[in-house]
């Protein structure tokens, strides 16, 4: 049987959000609290777009569906980088447990970045904060299942911020344009960062 985890939204408030952030290129960012109202079509666009057109970093084939997008991505915490001018979400990324029970004190996370927004660093500005909001969250450790290594912009920033390469799965997924591909499986000791909350 597989893993069945059931959508719960935390009751911990984040004080700290919405959180000023500079790009790399010296553009002001917000990460904020998802808002559905906002929100909700932008990143399903992005994931969409991420999964039925690249088809090469998720396993799933197909997001077109509303229902379907919800049931994956918004079930627990989501979170974006916004542009505060425009209010156009750069990137998202959601925090919810890897693994139900107890085991769900390890969380796992999707990252999803606007194809127009790539290079400026989007993925690395949301990576800094997930790592702190994951730890307020109540999480003890990060967990990656899936980082296909075709993905090397992934791969580089779980390196970066020194996550542990603890395995590899061969031929884990059959991507498009590509076949069948190893994964790496990255892991975070959540509790070497301070509570904030």
């Amino acid at each position: 049987m597989a893993y069945v985890i059931k959508s719960k939204k935390s009751e911990i408030t984040l004080p700290y959000l919405p959180k000023k952030s500079v790009l790399k290129d010296g553009t002001n960012v917000l990460i904020d609290y998802f808002d559905s109202q906002t929100d909700e079509a932008q990143i399903h666009d992005i994931m969409r777009y991420i999964v039925n057109e690249e088809g090469n970093s998720y396993p799933q084939e197909d997001l077109s569906n509303i229902e379907d997008f919800r049931a994956y991505y918004l079930t627990h915490e989501v979170f974006v980088c916004r542009d505060p001018s425009s209010g156009l979400v750069l990137g998202s990324f959601y925090i919810k447990p890897n693994f139900p029970g107890r085991c769900s004190h390890i969380c796992n996370a999707g990252f999803a970045v606007q194809k127009e927004a790539r290079g400026k660093g989007v993925a690395s500005v949301m990576v800094e904060n997930y790592l702190q909001i994951g730890r307020d969250l109540g999480y003890k450790a990060s967990f990656f299942n899936l980082v296909f290594v075709n993905n090397k912009a992934s791969v580089r920033l779980w390196e970066k911020f020194k996550f542990q390469n603890i395995g590899t799965i061969p031929n884990a997924g059959n991507l498009k344009g590509i076949g069948y591909t190893d994964a790496k499986q990255f892991y975070y000791d959540l509790t070497s960062i301070n509570k904030l909350v």
